[in-house]
């Protein structure tokens, strides 16, 4: 056998029983119904740039990742993951309830006239300070995950100031980009497929008025949120 010979047999096994990246781990796939991911989050109506309020925050857990998403003690500075609102949602639909002037509920959902709105999380390698006035300093990293979101609920109660608020509504994973995260594939194509519930809750409102911020879940759905015209009845 030839040496070249040889060399072609060796680059071709090596091809067949090597894996594309050796020792690299892969983020799985969510249960429906279970967590998917936690995150902290800022509402701000009266933003800096003259705008539609922007939503920002950072992701504190994605079920599956092994080491921590901060570059030290957690916080917006040092999270890895941040998530921003990149479509504005529809405008809200009041929903009277007379018997409780101290609650507010809000549906907001897309119609043939207002599209859905979108959430992206972003990664970044190097987080550095960010600024909850700037929401730029939220989606400075890489998109690794775009959701377009169905209709929300927003239940809001009053009886003593600031209130309280809780959120609910479903997201359709649209877009993904796969990372490498300290030995770890992340794809939310593979570890949320079709989606989640996210709920969120916090105070109605802050001390100056200028928005709301909270604490929210990502539970992982099942097929079929929203059928493709080639799904099956």
């Amino acid at each position: 056998m030839s040496r070249f010979k040889f060399l072609l047999t060796l680059v071709i096994m090596s091809a067949i029983s090597v894996p594309a990246v050796a020792g690299e781990a892969v983020v799985k796939r969510v249960p429906a119904g279970a967590v998917a991911f936690h995150f902290v989050f800022n509402l701000d109506y009266v933003p800096v740039v003259p705008g539609p309020p922007e939503f920002v925050g950072y992701v504190a857990y994605i079920e599956g990742v092994d080491s921590s998403l901060f570059a030290g003690t957690p916080s917006k500075d040092t999270a890895y993951f941040t998530i921003r609102v990149t479509r504005g949602l529809p405008p809200p639909i009041d929903l009277l309830v007379e018997t409780d002037p101290e609650l507010t509920v809000q549906l907001i959902a897309p119609d043939d006239m207002f599209a859905p709105g979108q959430f992206t999380v972003f990664y970044n390698s190097s987080p550095g300070p960010r600024d909850w006035k700037n929401p730029d300093t939220f989606s400075d990293g890489v998109p690794v995950a775009v959701f377009e979101e169905g209709a929300l609920m927003s239940s809001q109660a009053f009886g003593t100031f600031p209130g309280v608020f809780f959120n609910t509504f479903s997201a359709q994973l649209i877009d993904s980009s796969v990372i490498r995260f300290n030995g770890q594939k992340i794809n939310f194509k593979r570890i949320v497929p079709f989606g989640v519930t996210a709920t969120n809750f916090g105070n109605a409102i802050h001390q100056d008025f200028s928005g709301v911020s909270g604490g929210g879940t990502a539970v992982a759905i099942g097929p079929k949120f929203r059928k493709a015209p080639d799904d099956d009845d």
